[in-house]
């Protein structure tokens, strides 16, 4: 197996996966590792460095040659270059980290995801899609005849900023992405009942049985990242609405909770909601078809 291939580094603030992609988009092999901590996310992205680096040497066993290495990360992305620290405790811009593997292209994770459901997934086609992330975070994407827009400033990604107002239960006035995210679930039932879950999809599990109150976390977490989704489709009228990342694209029930929310506040002629064509590998493609541009 010889050729050209691009190395996509896929960082979140739970894990980071890096992957070889060929031209097509095909994921040839991948490695995947934790980097939660408590005080930010892969120190240094050493974590991440020597995730990409045991890749590279996969590659170079096999006689492919790595032409790019594109980064997707959970922060704000601008002329290659990190211009925040809410998630990741990076110490060395990714452009120059990684350098010692082949030329870096550094973009916000969403954007990546957007990139790979546009050109390969559920977006393919459409002239205009949203695509909206739910992880341990929540940020959105628009796609415009296959480009992303990063926006003036590189920050068109904050559908998860968005103020709500949930009451008592979420302590008041508190963001989509607080009360509606994988990490919140978790933090909003322990708060609630005193319990430990293994986040998010623990306490899906639960809401589906006989646990009223794990139902009435992940209903009300629905009905707010419906809302934000309606709001945001009133502002830019996508043909589309993609929703990814490792919640949003899991499917089932909470999507179709999700979905309903949105559809029900959404002007007459809604566009369609779906679960992204890629998954949880939309993020690690994007990333190196980024680095493929």
């Amino acid at each position: 197996m010889t050729g050209d291939v691009f190395l996509g580094v896929d960082v979140g603030g739970t894990k980071v996966r890096a992957a070889l992609v060929d031209e097509t988009g095909a994921i040839l092999t991948s490695l995947e590792s934790p980097t939660g901590t408590s005080g930010g996310a892969d120190p240094g992205m050493r974590i991440s460095h020597a995730t990409a680096h045991g890749i590279a040497e996969d590659a170079a066993a096999n006689g492919l040659t790595i032409a790019g290495v594109g980064v997707g990360v959970p922060e704000y992305v601008r002329d290659n270059a990190l211009h925040s620290d809410l998630v990741l405790a990076w110490t060395t811009q990714p452009a120059d980290l990684f350098a010692d593997i082949a030329p870096v292209t550094v973009e916000s994770d969403v954007r990546c995801g957007a990139l790979a459901e546009a050109r390969l997934g559920a977006g393919r086609g459409c002239a205009s899609m949203l695509y909206v992330s739910v992880g341990t975070g929540i940020s959105c994407a628009l796609v415009l005849d296959g480009a992303v827009w990063a926006g003036h400033r590189g920050e068109a990604i904050a559908l998860g900023e968005l103020p709500i107002d949930r009451g008592l239960d979420a302590g008041g006035l508190v963001t989509v992405e607080q009360f509606a995210s994988g990490s919140a679930f978790g933090r909003r039932y322990e708060r609630l009942t005193g319990q430990s879950v293994d986040g998010a999809r623990e306490v899906l599990a639960r809401a589906q049985g006989q646990d009223a109150r794990a139902r009435a976390i992940a209903t009300s977490a629905a009905q707010a990242l419906g809302s934000a989704i309606a709001w945001a489709v009133d502002i830019v009228d996508p043909q589309v609405v993609v929703l990814g990342g490792g919640l949003g694209s899991s499917g089932g029930w909470w999507h179709d909770q999700v979905r309903a929310s949105a559809l029900a506040l959404s002007r007459p002629h809604a566009p369609e909601i779906v679960a992204a064509a890629l998954g949880s590998d939309s993020g690690v493609i994007g990333a190196a078809l980024a680095a493929a541009r």
